[in-house]
């Protein structure tokens, strides 16, 4: 899957300055695309992008989580296609809610294309407290569900600096806060890090949500044709899901023996996995799709496993988790199956 970062920020926060000196440092060498979600003077930003040889795709109208939508996963579609990146960086429009971006990124890393690798918050010293006071519904959403906030323009507001960042861990204690000028932080805190539990718990709040669909090659029983419309089937009926609470804590070696466990042994299709765990004083958020599981640290610890699919048995899932130590007999090829009647604690 292809990394993808959203640089987020109000309005003349400093966003695209951001992706021009990450695109130096961070990404170097790197193959890079920009998707431009522009507001009100379309196509400013991405002119001084293509500076920096970069691709642009430019989102002119409304905001990539609304009516463009649709433009915005044909974006995707042709960048992979055409460019097949390293990473992809979107610069959502600055009155956009950064959760309403992560819930589209998240349903294209649902589908195996994408990984949301990192979200980052630009803010503005100088226009904290007017933002806060008239934006609030805007302004807090971009820094809650911030993993990074970098703050802008700090050195004419130095003496600003120390309440800013008490305020902004009030609304997320959980991000890395940079006080300091962009070019001097370590590549390493642009590209990697943990990952907000709020975006953890809005992708289990996402992932578990009934809405209807259409299935394709069913054919309608006549008491479900009414007024010529074929029948709309609920996720319920055709997916299951299983969530199981998990409150003793796991290293990343024990977590990612328990979900191979439960991918590979579970009666039925097992389509998504994912999860946040404690592991000593932080915690562990894992990520299965498509063959491949991820496992990353994360700033706050937690107690919840899902997994989504077709024919689940929640029963069969919580054995097979909790005597996930036993996969490791069967990557060393050890068929020992009888060895899971014989552990049936938590390690």
């Amino acid at each position: 899957m292809t990394d993808i970062y959203i640089i987020s920020g109000f309005l003349g926060a400093g966003k695209t300055t951001l992706i021009k000196t990450m695109v130096r440092s961070a990404f170097r060498n790197k193959e890079i695309v920009v998707i431009e979600n522009d507001f009100g003077e379309a196509g400013i930003d991405a002119g001084l992008l293509r500076e920096c040889n970069l691709e642009v795709t430019s989102l002119n109208a409304g905001c990539i989580c609304c009516s463009l939508t649709g433009d915005f996963e044909k974006a995707v579609d042709r960048i992979l296609k055409d460019y097949a990146p390293d990473a992809i960086l979107v610069e959502p429009s600055g009155v956009s809610k950064l959760s309403d971006i992560v819930k589209i990124c998240l349903k294209q890393e649902d589908e195996g294309r994408l990984h949301l690798k990192k979200t980052i918050t630009v803010v503005d010293t100088r226009s904290f407290e007017k933002y806060l006071k008239n934006y609030g519904e805007f302004f807090e959403d971009q820094i809650a569900y911030g993993d990074l906030i970098l703050l802008s323009h700090q050195e004419e507001c130095q003496d600003k600096i120390g309440y800013i960042k008490d305020k902004i861990q009030g609304v997320n204690p959980e991000a890395r806060i940079e006080a300091g000028f962009w070019d001097s932080i370590p590549a390493a805190v642009f590209r990697h890090g943990p990952r907000n539990s709020k975006i953890f718990r809005l992708e289990m709040e996402e992932a578990v949500s009934m809405k209807p669909v259409r299935i394709r090659g069913i054919r309608p029983k006549m008491n479900d044709q009414k007024m010529g419309f074929l029948r709309r089937h609920f996720a319920r009926d055709v997916f299951s899901s299983v969530t199981l609470e998990w409150k003793e804590p796991l290293s990343e070696d024990q977590l990612r023996k328990r979900v191979l466990n439960v991918v590979e042994h579970a009666d039925g299709v097992i389509l998504r996995g994912k999860g946040i765990v404690a592991s000593g004083s932080h915690g562990l958020i894992f990520h299965f799709v498509s063959g491949s599981l991820n496992i990353e640290p994360a700033n706050a610890g937690g107690n919840q496993v899902c997994f989504i699919g077709t024919g689940l048995d929640e029963q069969q899932i919580g054995t097979l988790f909790s005597e996930g130590k036993n996969h490791e007999n069967t990557c060393m090829g050890h068929n020992r199956s009888a060895g899971f009647g014989e552990n049936n604690t938590h390690q």
